[in-house]
């Protein structure tokens, strides 16, 4: 089923609108046009599910969290629905997303995690704003589904190691770092309204300058055809 990209939208793409290099007429453009096919590798989805898995089997198989995990006082991972979420007086959007994983802690509070396969850089990462506001979005959410109250937010960089840990049978290991996220689900409504403003117009709003995304592509190949 084709989603309405002009009514939903999720964290994740949200976030788009707190990085430094977000283009209002990409945003228009692919919102309105659909957006250009992802080259991003299938690989890292992969690992994703295989680091949900390990954290699901062992609390399964063991009654507890397994011992990467650097969360200290978690009970146990929760089952919750994917978020579809109406903000009708945000720019009636519908929210959406799908956490990766979500801890009750012993107080009974909860806590967002969000896994990613890549180099741990302590806040230098280009999509921290991202990353910031799809977790922040799950945060505004999920009380929608009794699952509150969220009191921390964390990204948990998985890293692999520089050397394999294994020549026979080439096991490579990972080491964890997590960095705690602000809680602030309280920027989610300005940047729906943000995001409803732009598409609001009926012709794409003018190009950020020296964008790098889909605009500057369509802009190159309309010249092309007129050379």
């Amino acid at each position: 089923m084709k989603h309405d990209k002009t009514k939903i939208i999720s964290g994740k793409d949200l976030g788009q609108l707190a990085l430094k290099d977000f283009c209002s007429r990409c945003f228009w453009i692919e919102r309105k046009l659909g957006k250009a096919p992802s080259i991003f590798p299938g690989i890292f989805s992969t690992l994703d599910s295989l680091t949900k898995k390990s954290v699901k089997r062992s609390y399964l198989e063991r009654n507890c969290l397994p011992e990467w995990l650097p969360i200290k006082n978690a009970a146990r991972p929760i089952e919750f629905p994917r978020i579809s979420v109406p903000m009708l007086k945000y720019g009636n959007w519908i929210l959406t997303g799908d956490p990766d994983e979500v801890l009750e802690m012993n107080d009974g509070s909860y806590h967002i995690v969000d896994y990613k396969t890549a180099k741990f850089t302590n806040k230098q990462d280009d999509l921290l704003p991202m990353y910031q506001v799809q977790l922040n979005a799950y945060a505004l959410a999920l009380p929608f589904y009794n699952i509150k109250p969220i009191t921390k937010l964390s990204l948990l960089y998985c890293e692999p190691k520089e050397e394999l840990d294994s020549d026979e049978d080439f096991r490579l290991g990972f080491t964890i770092q997590s960095l705690e996220i602000d809680l602030q689900p309280e920027i989610i409504p300005n940047l729906l309204l943000k995001a409803r403003g732009i598409l609001n117009n009926d012709s794409p709003p003018l190009s950020k300058k020296n964008c790098r995304g889909i605009c500057s592509w369509l802009e190159m190949a309309k010249n092309e055809k007129y050379d």
